[in-house]
């Protein structure tokens, strides 16, 4: 053959193999091969081979003997695995044609095998490609692909438009420095790192992060970083997915708030009613006394008037029976109004209120009962304190909550001091209830207000009194807190906010 000849290849098989070799030279792989297909041979006309070459123009033909009409054939190729095929054509062959001896041959459909592998591959890799750059970019969370010193290397959409942000802005920088705005890691400002984590274990690390987005607003973020490792098990690249749970947690917070305020109101309820038992009892007694003597004077006066016409001095007698009865009658009536308006439930009804006037109510309820313990009660009041905004009603039970623990500290008897006044300086109204009586040991004293804790029997209550009163003055945005030694009785002393009264303070 003469130098630069183009070389006449005829080939044996017109399957998968020969449409890859014809692409391969239509695509150049072979730049030293100047060589062209004249002749392909299958038995099946529909081959992928066969189609192709027909669409060329080349020759095309179901048995290869047919090769042996074409002059100038060079060199012959099979391609279809079969050695018989190709002895064959060994047998008969003109003695100016070439074939490629079963080795290489073999050697040579192998390379073709393997470039049509390669294509596969390469078509699958870009379909894989094409469906991970498409699951990438439409991603909800935001998605960065990190190298291990910290640098972003590409991001989805979510997290460009979560920072108002090119792709180009971003690649190159540091994640800490798009996340958090610094140019500090998380770990060097008291922060947890996962990725810093997942350096240091080689797995899957989580962390709650508040990132800013494109309107400087901070974020709460669930920040998971997945590592990604070579065939080695190094780690080459980290992905980091994250999640906005801003609005989750708000929507959790106002969830647990509403279950929070409903079992408050439940254990006000259930509290009031405890008080309201012991207050019953007391007042039974109370309101039994003037029944009593009202129900004699009536009897008297009935007894009187059916003797007879009465006299003057009959008169002046029954007119002083009825005032009694009057004076006496009134006093149970506000004894039982005062009852009735502490047990209706009903929901907080904020307004402005005097405190003034809330003690003095709970004195009248409590009057017979400290007398009935041989104990005292003792308000000193200041007057002209500004009004409160509150409801008056969860007030009220604080304090009878509060006085019932100041007489079952004195069970002997003893003092309780009602004080209020108003500390101008900070614009604060203080209520205390002091008593005389056993006191609390130190090491309780920080337990006090919690759920179910009580240092009396348990036939005294179950503990949630204290705690009642706690969360109604955190819900009216005040304090309280307690001095006590034992043996010398303890003060609980409440502060609330004046707020301004557009009605004006004062009583």
């Amino acid at each position: 053959m003469k130098a630069n000849k183009v070389m006449n290849i005829a080939v044996i098989g017109g399957g998968k193999r020969c449409a890859a070799f014809l692409e391969m030279l239509d695509a150049m792989r072979f730049p030293h091969l100047e060589a062209r297909i004249v002749a392909v041979a299958d038995p099946n006309e529909d081959a992928v081979g066969m189609r192709i070459a027909r669409e060329r123009g080349t020759f095309t033909t179901r048995d290869y003997n047919d090769f042996f009409k074409i002059k100038d054939l060079d060199l012959v190729i099979e391609l279809t695995g079969n050695e018989t095929l190709l002895l064959d054509f060994l047998r008969h062959k003109p003695k100016n044609t070439r074939v490629l001896e079963a080795t290489i041959s073999r050697l040579f459909s192998d390379m073709i095998r393997f470039q049509e592998q390669y294509l596969l591959e390469k078509r699958q890799l870009e379909l894989i490609q094409g469906i991970v750059d498409s699951i990438f970019s439409s991603i909800q969370d935001r998605v960065l692909i990190l190298q291990p010193d910290f640098k972003i290397l590409d991001a989805n959409e979510a997290v460009l438009q979560s920072l108002g942000a090119t792709r180009q802005d971003i690649v190159g920088k540091r994640c800490y420095e798009i996340s958090h705005w610094t140019v500090s890691r998380c770990d060097e400002k008291g922060h947890h790192c996962p990725l810093k984590e997942s350096l240091e274990t080689g797995r899957t690390a989580h962390a709650i992060h508040e990132h800013f987005d494109r309107n400087n607003e901070t974020r709460t973020c669930e920040v998971t970083i997945v590592p990604l490792k070579n065939k080695q098990g190094k780690i080459e690249l980290f992905l980091e997915i994250m999640r906005d749970i801003t609005d989750e947690l708000v929507k959790r917070v106002e969830q647990k708030t509403r279950i929070l305020t409903m079992n408050l109101a439940r254990l006000i309820h259930e509290d009031k009613m405890i008080a309201l038992g012991k207050l019953v009892a007391s007042a039974v007694h109370e309101i039994n006394n003037p029944l009593t003597g009202i129900h004699a004077l009536a009897r008297l006066v009935s007894q009187g008037l059916r003797a007879g016409p009465p006299s003057p001095e009959d008169l002046k007698q029954y007119q002083y029976y009825l005032d009694l009865i009057d004076t006496e009658s009134a006093r149970c009536s506000t004894i039982v109004g005062n009852l009735l308006s502490f047990a209706r439930q009903k929901k907080m009804e904020q307004g402005y209120f005097q405190l003034n006037d809330v003690v003095r109510r709970v004195a009248a309820l409590f009057s017979h009962r400290m007398q009935l313990q041989g104990a005292r009660l003792e308000l000193a009041l200041t007057e002209g304190l500004p009004r409160m905004y509150g409801d008056s009603g969860q007030i009220q039970q604080c304090l009878i909550n509060l006085l019932f623990n100041a007489l079952e500290a004195m069970p002997e008897g003893g003092t309780v001091t009602v004080r209020t006044c108003w500390e101008a300086s900070s614009n604060l109204i203080r209520l205390e209830i002091e008593d005389t009586g056993a006191g609390i040991p130190q090491g309780m004293i920080s337990h006090i207000f919690e759920p179910f804790f009580s240092t009396k029997s348990q036939d005294k209550g179950v503990g949630l009194g204290l705690s009642v009163v706690y969360g109604i003055i955190k819900e009216h945005q005040g304090s309280i807190y307690v001095k006590s030694e034992e043996g010398k009785g303890s003060t609980f002393i409440i502060r609330f906010f004046a707020l301004e009264d557009p009605e004006g303070g004062g009583q």
